[in-house]
């Protein structure tokens, strides 16, 4: 069984790794050690056929976040590892690399750091097929080989930030927007304080609605750091005639706190950042919110050359009609093969029609910005069932309606919420179709 450590949220102390104070101080050291664990257990479980192991994500950049507990670390968010077989290798089946996953988190418990692994397997023609890309510009430029083939990262094609489609932003902020409905439950007691699952999910918002944004202004850069002082000198020649969809002043502030929250020592509860302790409320993610409803709509109108006053669904329509049919057919057999061909037959002429508009993607994305929309104030109205929204037409767009929450016009918006973010994680947060 993982370990669960138990904190006292007003006893944390968020850190950089760069800064620790004990043994496993140093440079990098809490990435090297966490790295040399995987690439032992990697090369332990599948020996030749295994040609790398590589690290990815905030902590291959040294900007994890941490938690000192005591006399152990917990890292907030998850370390991402990617593992290269040899070409004739057989990719390892799910339940294998489950078991894998649950052996790396149970062995770096032992060394007094607790966080949750992501592993994924491929072949080096992956590397080599990857297009511009967020992911892939950032694995090439900051991903570190911790085990195997040290040059594995050169099968990736070269290409610029400016390279990378506009759209691929936006569906960063789409894929924050719905993380957010994944924790919304903890605002349904309505706490004076921002709870800290929610405070830590509204920390990627604001670092990714830079990242989005900066990539719609050609700006984009890799690390946190560099995306904050490139939004400052934005932010700092803004004209006032600008058509940034907010000002960037006041957003920038925002983005520097998160930055100097994630990358720098902070002796502060985590359910709080610009306010002071005794002082704490929700308005810190009301903000968030509205600047993310924003910024998904303008970068939408980008997207399609829409002006003028267009709402977001219409605008949301405008981008789906502008995808060419072969399009919407991967991420729909991605579908089908996940839920089995035999087993899903009742969903095929559901499936169809929609297949026939648009990939998954849009549709969930479709649900998830509908509900988002009646943000801050859907909380509030838990339990309640009713809202201006009609949620058995918004389920209706979703790929999959779970078999036990077929009367979900009855339990009330968190229901839809917890679909949107289960078909999210089904079937979209591993797949660019």
């Amino acid at each position: 069984m993982k370990p669960q450590p138990t904190l006292a949220i007003e006893a944390m102390t968020v850190r950089n790794p760069l800064t620790l104070g004990h043994e496993l101080a140093g440079t990098g050291a809490l990435r090297e050690a966490i790295g040399r664990q995987v690439a032992r257990l990697c090369f332990q479980m599948h020996g030749e056929s295994l040609r790398a192991v590589v690290l990815t994500g905030s902590l291959a950049r040294d900007e994890a976040t941490l938690v000192e507990e005591r006399n152990s670390w917990r890292l907030l968010g998850d370390a991402e590892f990617l593992l290269i077989f040899q070409p004739r290798a057989s990719l390892p089946p799910k339940v294998a690399m489950g078991f894998l996953r649950q052996n790396i988190e149970t062995s770096i418990s032992r060394l007094g750091i607790a966080g949750e692994i992501s592993i994924s397997a491929a072949h080096a023609k992956y590397l080599r097929s990857l297009r511009p890309h967020i992911f892939a510009y950032e694995l090439k430029n900051c991903g570190q080989v911790v085990g195997g083939d040290s040059e594995i990262l050169t099968h990736i094609p070269c290409f610029s930030a400016t390279d990378i489609p506009l759209e691929d932003g936006w569906r960063l902020l789409s894929n924050r927007m719905v993380e957010q409905l994944e924790v919304l439950e903890d605002l349904e007691q309505r706490p004076k304080l921002l709870p800290p699952r929610l405070h830590y999910s509204t920390v990627k918002l604001y670092l990714d609605m830079a990242t989005s944004f900066l990539l719609f202004a050609g700006q984009y850069a890799p690390t946190y750091e560099e995306r904050a002082q490139r939004l400052r000198m934005l932010a700092d020649t803004q004209p006032a005639d600008d058509k940034a969809p907010f000002n960037l002043r006041q957003f920038c502030d925002r983005v520097r706190e998160c930055t100097q929250w994630k990358l720098s020592e902070i002796d502060c509860d985590t359910s709080s950042i610009s306010q002071p302790p005794g002082e704490r409320d929700c308005t810190w993610w009301e903000e968030a919110v509205g600047y993310a409803q924003e910024l998904w709509g303008w970068e939408l109108a980008l997207l399609t050359g829409s002006t003028g006053e267009v709402g977001n669904q219409e605008l949301l329509k405008r981008w789906m009609n502008c995808q060419p049919v072969y399009r919407h057919f991967p991420g729909w057999l991605h579908v089908l093969r996940n839920q089995g061909w035999h087993r899903s037959w009742r969903n095929w002429p559901r499936w169809s029609r929609l297949a026939w508009r648009a990939a998954p993607r849009y549709w969930v994305y479709g649900a998830a910005s509908e509900v988002f929309a009646q943000l801050p104030g859907l909380p509030e109205k838990a339990g309640t069932g009713r809202t201006d929204t009609d949620w058995e037409r918004l389920r209706a767009f979703l790929p999959v309606i779970l078999e036990s929450e077929k009367q979900a016009h009855l339990l009330g918006w968190g229901t839809l919420a917890k679909e949107i973010a289960w078909n999210y994680r089904t079937f979209l947060a591993e797949t660019v179709s």
